[in-house]
C-alpha cells in the first residue's frame, strides 16, 4: 500500500503528486530578520537622536556603538545613516570590536525598539549613541568604509541582510568624518536580531 501524507488538522485532505512525481506545495519566503521578528520577537532597531558633528581633517567621531551580551548570536541586517549635507562628502567608518573611546566610556543610551509590538523580548546588549559632541572611537579594526553626502547619497545603507554575525562579546561602532570645520547633522539606525547558532 502506498504511503499517504494527510493534513494533520483532520480535514481529510491529502498531498497531491503530479504525473512527474512532484508534490504540490506552497511556500512563503521571507528574510530571516522578518521571520525572527514575527515568530521570535527578537528583532530590534537601535537608533540615535539627530546629532551634529563638526569635521576635523583626519578625525572621525562616534555616532553609535552596540555590543552583544547575549548567549545568542546578534545578526546585523543593516546600518542606515541620513546626512544634512548634500554637496560635500562625509567619510563613514564602521569599526569591528572597538575597545575604547568616549563614545563607549560615556555610555549615553541609544534608542532601542523591538520591531514586534507584541513581544516582551528585550535587547540583550549595550547600545550607546553620540551626544552631539565629537566623541571618539578607538581600537578594533575597520569593517567598512564609505562616503555620503553628495546627491542621492545623503542616505547611506550598509546592507548585510544578516550576514554580519556577532557572537557574544562582539561589538560594532559607526563613526563619521565630515569635511574640515563643516557641521553635519546626522542620524543613524542599526537593525539587529538575535537567534541561536
Amino acid at each position: 500500500m502506498a504511503t499517504q501524507i494527510k493534513d494533520g488538522t483532520g480535514s481529510g485532505n491529502s498531498v497531491k503528486v503530479t504525473s512527474t512525481n512532484r508534490m504540490l506545495v506552497d511556500a512563503i519566503t521571507e528574510e530571516r530578520a522578518v521571520f525572527n521578528s514575527v515568530v521570535d520577537g527578537k528583532t530590534f532597531i537601535v537608533s540615535t537622536d539627530y546629532l551634529t558633528v563638526t569635521g576635523a581633517t583626519g578625525v572621525d567621531y562616534g555616532l553609535v556603538y552596540i555590543k552583544n551580551n547575549s548567549d545568542l548570536v546578534m545578526n546585523i541586517h543593516h546600518i542606515k545613516l541620513w546626512s544634512s549635507l548634500s554637496g560635500q562628502f562625509t567619510k563613514v567608518n564602521v569599526y569591528r570590536n572597538p575597545t575604547g573611546g568616549t563614545l563607549i566610556s560615556g555610555a549615553n543610551a541609544a534608542q532601542v525598539a523591538n520591531l514586534n509590538y507584541g513581544s516582551a523580548e528585550t535587547f540583550e546588549g549595550l547600545a550607546y549613541e553620540g551626544t552631539g559632541g565629537n566623541l571618539t572611537v578607538t581600537g578594533g579594526e575597520i569593517l567598512g568604509k564609505h562616503y555620503m553626502g553628495v546627491g542621492n547619497q545623503q542616505m547611506l545603507s550598509f546592507m548585510w541582510n544578516g550576514a554580519l554575525s556577532m557572537p557574544k562579546g562582539s561589538s560594532l561602532a559607526v563613526a563619521i568624518e565630515p569635511p574640515n570645520t563643516v557641521a553635519n547633522s546626522v542620524t543613524c539606525e542599526i537593525e539587529a536580531y538575535f537567534e541561536e547558532i
